[in-house]
């Protein structure tokens, strides 16, 4: 007669597709030699025996299978007969000799877990579905507990997944019986980055405790992110971990507090941290896949609970653990001075599986274009704090291809800050490849600037019959399939989009990288703003016309008091273009919102509002406007004064021979400056269609696990949505859940500093008490004021015109209110970031790129900016 139970190790895994996915993981391991706690494994035949003798045949799970459907009820009272069932003498009598080992080696308790037969496979996790039951100390607790994981099979849902995977699919329901580990410490370990797909790195979830609380999503764990090839630490973040499970002496487990001082501690020692990533390199190398593994430590012993494929289809395997060139991940310069001005603050997953990828295919067809070579595993782009960064040690080297460009020009006009330890990288590269591939590389930028124009017509044809079409598609009316067919034509429509406005983006930096050139050569005389002075009034700039429509529209409004009214005086909250008297203003509000409403702040996190949805800032801008004696016109006069002038200059300072060409550059440099900022507009946009698909699939979501909650598929990646609308029984809500959380904790996390060697300290700084503050001069002018910190649009109504607008970061979502400002300071940016573009079309005084503005700073505070010097100064409150 076959084995009821059989020691884990002796289960042969090749031949154990009776005992469930996870027996078959866990005697892989457990024969491999890993730390896996005594286990008996019971095969599925077993229950199927079971329901054999307790049920009608009617009843049985294959025969439910083929019944279109069956009512809750009775599958309730199925389960109910399962676990009031009498269990066979030869499985009681198995259990108790299990048990009895057991406890002869040391084990006081005992976890009793389903393994199913479609359970932890590749592809089908069927992960939460089934019963686990913990710290079971009576015999009579482990048999009520093994027909507990049986009848958990008689599930709505379970038979629901099981019918989506096709008639064949096995149904039996096999059980581990385990010794519990009485954990101080446990957690999940990845040996991919589940959410970035990066291969080259392990992800380490810790807390004290049990694991359940982790995988559950119900503690916010530390985080680690340990460099596979290295070893090095690329991250750590220390958790709340407010809250531990622990076991009961009498069985069952209890919620306990954790001390405040124990919270702020890392639950990892630097030996336990080292153990726990060579323990993910060997059982990613036994299996030969990369693993999601639960893990627990027990006297200074790591166990190893569970290994489970990584379902998720985003891991790749672009970057090979092993690389060709290694840097030291310790002096490695990391900066999102220029990327966090578009994303400030942490990206959710869903918007940073879209953009991650998006950013690193982008930037190696600019570095392409200008001629340099992007090795295949170069890391350009990463994640810390859920934050993304753009690694300048690995740009600086590629950019040191070119000789007559320092890459120190390159990460200043991103607004980086360039830091002794780019310097030896500076040395190490060859400029001989570049030279050979010269005559290449002017042929294609000849050949692709003569068609660009023809291209990019062409594209605007196909963008707005694109757009038409799938802004025409009602999603809530879709199949899951057609939901699904409507985000695969949202990321080619990206990848067409991004495509065309990289390639102008390149095109931009190769003209200012030569400008640069040309100035530094005939025009060293100049003041400092000579440069903005040329790119300034330069008029059609897409990213400032919101701004400039709503300052027009302000006028209208004078001319309709009611409405003037009704927006100085009704709370921004409650204010709606509907709701509006009717007339001109209105219609011109409509309008607006058709033009512009899928901008908004923070405009590159899919997840965010937009203007469409929250109309917030479209109205705080509004009533300062109404307050305002801003003449927008004279502005307008005086910048392209200042411009013509600036021209003039350089025109003269330049040899008579060079000047034609110097003037066909400048204007190449300002017409792929309007270029930029058009295109770029056109990305946001398509960023819009991905959130109306996110919100329909999130709406889906909660419909089917309500526990999941609102706007769920923002906590997923890209791949892990489409599956969710090709598999309508896959179930996501613990991984919502645990996403979540991390997604909270890393927003309320001091914003790392925006350029660091390493890794970002614990804290990027207090607020310094400084009396004057230096960043990088974005747009020319002075001014005094009051200053007023803004952190979102709830915050808008406080903002008065006249005031200096002090925010961490100004996308184009924030662009409105500038107008109204005396002058802007933000934390992020550059000369060439798109805040700066604006704010020179506005011309309005602004110095970006102040470290700690948001901290440093107060409201009240009466400051005097310098936009040509790059400084704010306190002068009292």
């Amino acid at each position: 007669m076959p084995h009821v139970l059989k020691r884990i190790e002796s289960v042969v895994p090749r031949r154990a597709s009776g005992y469930g996915g996870k027996a078959r993981s866990l005697a892989a391991l457990a024969r491999a030699g890993f730390p896996v706690p005594a286990a008996y494994a019971m095969p599925g035949w077993v229950g199927d025996s079971f329901f054999s003798s307790v049920l009608e045949i009617a009843d049985r799970p294959r025969a439910l299978l083929r019944t279109p459907h069956v009512p809750d009820a009775r599958l309730q009272s199925i389960a109910k007969r399962v676990r009031e069932a009498t269990l066979p003498q030869d499985v009681v009598r198995s259990v108790s000799d299990a048990l009895l080992a057991m406890r002869d080696e040391g084990a006081i308790s005992f976890a009793v877990r389903s393994s199913a037969m479609h359970e932890d496979q590749e592809g089908a996790s069927a992960a939460g579905m089934h019963s686990t039951l913990l710290n079971l100390v009576r015999e009579d607790e482990v048999l009520d507990g093994i027909k507990m994981c049986w009848s958990s099979l008689f599930r709505p849902r379970v038979l629901s997944y099981l019918r989506a995977l096709g008639e064949d699919v096995p149904v039996s329901v096999g059980v581990v019986i385990q010794a519990m580990v009485p954990a101080e410490v446990s957690g999940v370990l990845f040996t991919a980055n589940p959410l970035t797909g990066d291969a080259g790195e392990v992800v380490i979830n810790a807390a004290y405790g049990l694991g359940s609380s982790v995988v559950d999503g119900r503690v916010t764990p530390d985080t680690y992110r340990v460099d596979k090839a290295t070893g090095q630490l690329r991250d750590q973040i220390i958790g709340a971990k407010a809250q531990q499970s622990l076991l009961e002496r009498s069985g069952g487990v209890r919620e306990v507090e954790v001390a405040p001082a124990e919270r702020e501690q890392p639950a990892l020692s630097e030996q336990q941290l080292l153990h726990l990533c060579d323990l993910a390199g060997r059982v990613e190398s036994h299996f030969g896949d990369a693993r999601d593994v639960e893990w627990a430590i027990a006297e200074q012993q790591v166990y190893v609970l569970q290994a489970r494929p990584i379902v998720v289809p985003s891991v790749r395997h672009r970057r090979s653990a092993r690389r060709d060139r290694l840097w030291d991940r310790r002096k490695i310069v990391w900066s999102n001075a220029n990327v966090g001005e578009a994303l400030p603050g942490a990206a959710t997953p869903f918007t940073w599986s879209v953009l991650s990828q998006f950013s690193d295919l982008g930037f190696r067809r600019a570095f392409g274009a200008m001629g340099c070579t992007v090795p295949r595993d170069a890391e350009l782009v990463g994640d810390f704090r859920g934050r993304i960064y753009l690694n300048l040690t690995e740009f600086s080297s590629i950019m040191s291809q070119i000789p007559w460009i320092h890459p120190s020009t390159l990460v200043r006009l991103g607004g980086g800050k360039y830091v002794s330890e780019l310097d030896e990288v500076v040395a190490e590269r060859s400029s001989t490849g570049f030279f050979l591939r010269l005559p290449q590389t002017v042929s294609r930028y000849v050949r692709e600037n003569y068609r660009l124009q023809a291209r990019i017509d062409e594209f605007e044809t196909y963008f707005s019959d694109e757009r038409t079409r799938i802004n025409g598609i009602d999603p809530r009316l879709l199949e899951p399939s057609g939901l699904d067919r409507m985000l695969g034509d949202v990321e080619h429509l990206l990848d067409e989009t991004g495509s065309i406005m990289l390639t102008a983006y390149a095109n931009l930096l190769t003209a200012v990288l030569a400008l640069i050139g040309v100035l530094r050569a005939f025009a060293r005389h100049q003041r400092s703003g000579f440069y903005r002075e040329l790119l300034s009034g330069l008029q059609d700039v897409d990213s400032a016309r919101p701004g400039f429509a709503l300052w027009q529209i302000a006028r209208l409004a004078r001319e309709e008091p009611e409405v003037a009214d009704r927006i100085r005086t009704t709370e921004l909250s409650e204010l709606t273009v509907p709701g509006l008297p009717a007339g001109r203003t209105r219609d011109a509000l409509n309008r607006f919102l058709e033009d512009y409403g899928y901008r908004g702040v923070r405009e590159a996190e899919i997840a965010a509002p937009r203007w469409s949805e929250d109309p917030t800032l479209m109205f705080a801008a509004l009533r300062s406007h109404l307050a305002s004696t801003v003449d927008l016109d004279a502005r307008g006069r005086d910048l392209q004064h200042a411009r013509h002038q600036a021209e003039q200059s350089l025109e003269k300072s330049v040899p008579f021979p060079l000047r034609a060409a110097v003037r066909k550059l400048l204007d190449v440099v300002q017409r792929f400056t309007r270029m930029r900022e058009h295109l770029r507009g056109h990305v946001v946009e398509v960023l819009g269609m991905f959130r109306r698909v996110g919100l329909e699939a999130s709406r889906r979501i909660e419909a089917r696990e309500p526990e999941a909650g609102a706007n769920a598929a923002f906590f997923l990646t890209l791949a892990e949505v489409r599956r969710v609308l090709y598999d309508e029984n896959e179930r996501v809500s613990i991984r919502v859940q645990r996403r979540r959380l991390e997604y909270e904790r890393n927003q309320a996390l001091p914003e790392p500093p925006t350029t660091f060697v390493g890794f970002p300290p614990d804290d990027s700084g207090i607020a310094s008490g400084a009396k004057r503050l230096s960043g990088l001069a974005a747009s020319r002018g002075t001014a005094e004021g009051r200053v007023r910190i803004l952190r979102d649009p709830s915050q808008a109504a406080d903002f008065e015109p006249g005031e200096v607008l002090v925010v961490a970061a100004a996308d184009t979502g924030w662009a409105p209110l500038f107008l109204a400002a005396s002058g802007v300071v933000t934390e992020l940016g550059g000369p060439l970031s798109h805040a700066a573009i604006i704010l020179r079309e506005y011309a309005v005084p602004a110095v970006v790129n102040v470290t700690n503005a948001t901290r440093s700073l107060r409201d009240g505070d009466i400051v005097r900016l310098d936009g040509d010097a790059g400084t704010v100064e306190v002068l009292g409150v």
